[in-house]
């Protein structure tokens, strides 16, 4: 019947509630316990003075007062609980466990308003304490954010042509994004501007480069013309050469001055031919022409081991 009517017993002992299925312990006052709380509650005890209800606290005296039975009882069991028992009987014991179900069902039901009853309470005390801190913080940050607007009202202003206007949150907020557009403009610009300058610090180099070889081939050219004059050899020597006369000999930076080769010296109309190995006036004595100037017998040393710088 607890099945069909969707609705189970329950122990009726507060601490434990449990739901009955199989068998239980009932008692004449209408009330009914699991095996284990009628154990340690003394109802499974032999018959006493002083046996009482956990409930009610009834008096149970009589050994027919609290008895066990069967919840799920068998087809045989259903058969000759009641047999032999005239229809009066019958239907008196109907009745007393009708009552009994009867009362079980509505102490369930107060049962479960009471419950219901007590987290309502619970419920509309805690709904109305978090409402209140609601409020509250809501009341709180209404009135941060208006000291604040206050305050940036009071210290924040622009000045343009026609008066003051103050600023706001949003105004600032705007400010913000746009000082951060323009911020993002100048990292760009500064980037291209970082390239440019990386190319022409190249270009320059380069230059720089070029330059110093041209002058280091003049500074080679001008210690060999000092190196020539300092042997004899006529005309001015200037940074870029000989003004008057061509040089003796060609001047390479790469070139190791190893050996002299015959060259012309033109000064006006004159020409004089310098270290030659024989003399100009063509005659077999080896006669010293006091005009002319004697081919060297050797070769300088500094010739031989020093190169262009």
């Amino acid at each position: 019947m607890a099945q069909v009517l969707d609705f189970c017993l329950r122990c009726n002992t507060l601490q434990c509630r449990a739901s009955l299925t199989e068998r239980a312990i009932v008692t004449t006052c209408s009330h009914i316990f699991c095996l284990k709380c009628a154990e340690n509650l003394g109802l499974a005890r032999s018959t006493g003075t002083d046996r009482r209800c956990p409930a009610c606290q009834t008096s149970l005296l009589n050994p027919d007062d609290v008895v066990s039975t069967v919840l799920n009882p068998t087809e045989d069991y259903k058969t000759s609980v009641l047999s032999g028992l005239d229809p009066n009987t019958i239907m008196e014991c109907a009745g007393r466990a009708l009552a009994f179900w009867t009362y079980q069902t509505a102490q369930e039901i107060f049962y479960q308003e009471y419950l219901g009853k007590n987290l309502t309470d619970k419920y509309t005390a805690l709904n109305k304490q978090m409402d209140k801190v609601i409020h509250d913080a809501n009341s709180e940050m209404s009135t941060l954010h208006q000291r604040i607007e206050g305050m940036l009202t009071e210290t924040v202003s622009i000045y343009p042509l026609e008066g003051a206007v103050p600023l706001t949150i949003i105004d600032l907020k705007i400010s913000q994004e746009q000082l951060q557009k323009k911020n993002q403009e100048l990292v760009e610009l500064y980037r291209d501007k970082n390239k440019k300058h990386a190319q022409i610090t190249n270009l320059y180099n380069l230059l720089k480069a070029r330059t110093m070889r041209s002058q280091l081939q003049t500074a080679v050219s001008d210690t060999v013309a000092h190196h020539l004059q300092s042997l004899g050899a006529p005309g001015t020597c200037t940074s870029s050469g000989f003004e008057q006369n061509p040089p003796l000999m060609p001047v390479s930076s790469n070139a190791k001055l190893n050996h002299y080769e015959p060259s012309v010296l033109s000064n006006g109309n004159n020409t004089i031919e310098q270290m030659h190995h024989r003399r100009k006036s063509g005659s077999s004595n080896n006669q010293t022409n006091p005009t002319m100037m004697p081919p060297p017998s050797a070769i300088p040393q500094s010739f031989r081991s020093s190169e262009p710088l």
